[in-house]
């Protein structure tokens, strides 16, 4: 029989090792090396590794310019039904245009942080349009020339031309730095008003539009103007997961427009057209809204949230207006998101708020995909914020996209993956490898460590790290190289402590012949004697549950403990590192009692465990029963 060898990669097929402050070709020192080493420096070569710069640091940028310093505030107490004033935003390209607006009744505390404003806009330029869109969210409202408030809400299945506005007053409040708790539905009495032929004396306003109560006679509901996030680079299931993960947050994911070609000097002022991006580069996510306020370097906008996580770091960038596209359930305005111009660091209930001209620390993502059956190798380059709840969903869907783009396809199919894991406060990168097999979805089974990996960067239990970057290799062919664990032999089913078990184990490649493989398992000398199962099964990855049913009163284990029973940020990551790959074939003794551990040895001490390794992603388990008998020492 012959013996198993694991298939040896050539190194130059992976991402060098060597610690890299981020994917914009800067070392760990801080000196500027040539982007793309060893390959063509082509333009989009140079784009990804211009873009990638914003991973490294929080830097200065010069700022866009300001028609006018600080912005007089109309008073919240003094708004009346009947008020005229103005309303700003950008209905196509970077123009600023005005409408009109009545106010129609207040809400007070209506919203979730205060009073709400009910309005009608008018004027030829929104008529034009439809009426109030998605997209607007944050465009100011003037009463008496002063900023009164921010467009926030539209009714649902009422009235285009009539929204609620978010008082500036409450926008501009001190903004804690813990997360803001949810709020619920909310319902005001208004005066009676004439809404789309409806007499309206009551409003509920919702926190979001999923769950949102349905409207009894004389009632109407408010939920936040929807944010739409322009999409580029995913495919369709990939869209479909994005507007599942972001549903809650009134955030709609859509095909759109991706970047343009805009000067960061293009001005910010307040009615300018702004985009929250969330992901930049070959796939590229930005919300896309309206600057409400600005004094000096701060603003404000949406007038309402946008993930409402708190305290934020998302990228700020001037965008321009393609279209407002008129539709059933709601008008749209179609944006493309421009260079980044700030910050976005407070993302509250009832505004987001940040700074022009930092720019905030970007994580960094490098795939490189290779089709094994034509040699043909592509490399995509984007940037995530680094927001620990975004970035598991954000990172694990947009290497998927890519996946598929570089393949042309998914369907069934065998993976080498390499991660490589860069951060601020590790001594060396974190490298993790296995092998994953597919009969109908390769691309997503080839990462499903990667949301593991994430957390262990950004949410582990010990150190706040600052997650720079992940490089991740991925291997593809259509060849299916699993085996089964047809048999395994014991010559001995009663075994002294401290002895050696010898296991003759049958693997049966797909397709082939089968091959032999013994594994040799030490029993310790403390291990409790009685009835025991020794348990001959496939290795399991980091993604995977890996508590099986208890026999006999044991539980198997893993060959490396979980990531999750480590006591130490260390420890953690030699776990990672180290757990079970699916090519692995383990051994395993579990006894009927459970054996005295010794706590100071850490997770898994005293477990008795060997494996070997095979070049087939294995699958199947057998239990033997055995007995452990008294140690002849």
């Amino acid at each position: 029989m012959g013996s198993l060898h694991r298939r040896v990669r050539s190194p130059r097929h992976f991402p060098s090792d060597r610690p890299r402050d981020a994917l914009s070709g800067l070392d760990t020192s801080g000196r500027l090396v040539a982007p793309g080493a060893g390959a063509a420096h082509s333009r989009p070569a140079r784009l990804a590794a211009l873009l990638a710069t914003v991973a490294l640091v929080a830097f200065l940028i010069p700022a866009p310019a300001l028609s006018s310093q600080g912005t007089a505030l109309f008073p919240e107490s003094a708004i009346r039904v009947g008020m005229t004033g103005v309303g700003k935003t950008v209905f196509v390209g970077t123009r600023v245009s005005d409408f009109q607006v009545r106010i129609l009744g207040i809400l007070h505390n209506g919203g979730p942080a205060g009073d709400l404003v009910l309005f009608r806009a008018s004027g030829g330029a929104i008529s034009s349009v439809g009426g109030l869109a998605a997209g607007m969210s944050g465009s100011p409202v003037y009463l008496g020339g002063r900023l009164a408030g921010a467009f926030s809400y539209s009714l649902e299945g009422s009235d285009p031309m009539v929204g609620l506005f978010t008082p500036v007053e409450d926008m501009m409040r001190d903004l804690p730095s813990a997360a803001t708790v949810p709020v619920g539905a909310k319902t005001a009495e208004i005066a009676p008003v004439d809404v789309a032929g409806t007499m309206v004396h009551r409003i509920t306003v919702a926190a979001s539009s999923a769950g949102a109560p349905r409207p009894g006679p004389g009632a109407l509901v408010a939920v936040p103007a929807v944010t739409p996030l322009f999409v580029s680079g995913l495919g369709a299931r990939e869209q479909a997961a994005l507007a599942q993960f972001f549903a809650p947050m009134d955030v709609i994911p859509m095909v759109g427009g991706s970047s343009i070609d805009l000067p960061v000097s293009l001005p910010l002022d307040p009615g300018s057209a702004i985009s929250v991006a969330v992901m930049r580069g070959d796939i590229g996510q930005y919300a896309v809204g309206t600057l409400t306020y600005r004094d000096g370097d701060r603003i404000l906008g949406f007038g309402h949230p946008f993930t409402n996580v708190g305290s934020s770091n998302y990228l700020l960038t001037n965008a321009s207006i393609l279209q407002i596209v008129r539709g059933t359930d709601r008008n749209i305005k179609i944006g493309a998101a421009g260079p980044g111009v700030g910050i976005v660091s407070e993302d509250r209930p009832a505004a987001i708020a940040g700074m022009v001209g930092r720019l905030p620390r970007m994580f960094g993502v490098r795939v490189l995909v290779t089709d094994e059956e034509t040699g043909a190798a592509r490399r995509f380059t984007f940037q995530v914020v680094p927001d620990k709840v975004l970035v598991p969903t954000l990172v694990t869907l947009g290497a998927q996209g890519v996946i598929e783009r570089a393949l042309n396809r998914s369907g069934a199919g065998t993976a080498d993956v390499r991660m490589i894991l860069r951060a601020r406060g590790l001594d060396t990168p974190i490298v993790r490898v296995n092998r994953f097999f597919s009969s109908s979805d390769i691309a997503a089974r080839a990462l499903t460590e990667t949301s593991a990996a994430m957390r262990l960067l950004f949410d582990n239990d010990f150190t706040d790290l600052v997650p720079t970057d992940v490089e991740m290799d991925v291997q593809v062919t259509r060849r299916q190289e699993t085996a089964v664990i047809a048999a395994a032999d014991v010559a001995e089913r009663s075994i002294p402590g401290g002895a050696t078990i010898h296991v003759h184990v049958t693997i049966r490649p797909f397709r082939g012949e089968a091959i032999a493989k013994d594994v040799a398992l030490a029993v310790p000398a403390t291990f409790v004697p009685g009835p025991a199962l020794l348990v001959i099964r496939a290795g399991v990855g980091v993604e995977t549950d890996t508590a099986a049913p208890a026999a006999a009163g044991g539980t198997p284990g893993n060959l490396t403990p979980p990531p999750e029973t480590a006591r130490t940020l260390p420890e953690a990551v030699d776990a990672f590192e180290h757990q079970e790959e699916h090519t692995d074939l383990v051994v395993e003794l579990v006894g009927g009692r459970e054996a005295p551990t010794d706590a100071a040895a850490g997770p898994g001490a005293g477990r008795p465990v060997a494996s070997a390794t095979t070049p087939w992603v294995l699958a199947g388990r057998i239990q033997v029963p055995i007995l452990i008998t008294e140690s002849l020492h």
